[in-house]
């Protein structure tokens, strides 16, 4: 337990060793949030009383806390998989006396830890000033923060399985950036899944994306009935198992695979 508290110090050490960074990283989620606030309220203000699946507060909602949560959401996982097989660095990982995967969801989680408090909560409280509506669904907090930890989990498995592909294919990166794009679309990042057109919306229902995004995000804003919130937790929690299978299968198929390069 010990070596894997301290790859989460690792990750949280990474991520502040430059200052500018960070501080760069926090202003840009700033921005980004205030954008999309100014982008969704024109919008609604040129097209009032057209149906779009949410009204005006239910967007405005949806996208700060969706902002919020993609905050500590993002996962480097595939880019530092990448880096270790073609710096060959790769073979010394394996040979360790701990477990590859467990090593890496340390150091990822080290890294969401410090993101969370560095940027997550200073975007609380500028919404807190510049949003004065309630933001949370009344009673929901506590599913919504299960949703998030499922969600949170369906995301490193997505990433470790794409990560894990550059086993036997060495360069992922065009794959991811085309993987990575499909992602923030259909998982609700940028748009509400309930704005979606008909078919597009039949198609991600058999999607693991918007159990990433989209239920926790929905259950954390939206007013919903219990069934209904538990069904979306047991479609997140399918998702998280079936990730967590291909990821075993992954790593069996990927290890015989592998082929140093570099070092």
């Amino acid at each position: 337990m010990r070596k894997y508290i301290d790859y989460m110090k690792i990750g949280i050490k990474e991520h502040l060793v430059y200052s500018s960074s960070v501080w760069a990283n926090l202003l840009s989620k700033v921005i980004y949030l205030y954008m999309q606030f100014s982008l969704w309220n024109a919008l609604f203000s040129s097209n009032p009383g057209r149906a779009t699946g949410l009204d005006h507060d239910e967007t405005i909602r949806y996208i700060i806390v969706a902002t919020i949560i993609s905050t500590f959401m993002e996962c480097n996982v595939i880019a530092w998989i990448n880096t270790e097989i073609q710096s060959g660095n790769i073979a010394n990982q394996l040979i360790r006396p701990i477990d590859f995967r467990s090593m890496i969801f340390s150091k990822h989680l080290g890294t969401s830890l410090i993101k969370f408090l560095l940027y997550c909560i200073p975007l609380c409280v500028v919404t807190g000033f510049a949003y004065h509506s309630p933001v949370i669904a009344e009673g929901q907090l506590f599913f919504g923060l299960i949703s998030v930890v499922v969600a949170y989990l369906i995301q490193f498995f997505y990433s470790l399985i794409i990560g894990l592909m550059a086993f036997w294919l060495i360069v992922t990166w065009p794959l991811n950036m085309l993987l990575a794009a499909i992602y923030k679309l259909l998982s609700g990042s940028w748009i509400p899944v309930q704005m979606f057109p008909g078919l597009l919306k039949h198609i991600n229902a058999f999607l693991p994306f918007r159990a990433i995004y989209a239920i926790p995000v929905t259950i954390i804003t939206t007013p919903m009935e219990q069934e209904s919130i538990l069904r979306n937790l047991l479609v997140q929690l399918i998702w998280l198992v079936i990730l967590y299978l291909l990821t075993l299968v992954t790593w069996k198929v990927g290890k015989k695979k592998l082929i140093v390069q570099g070092g």
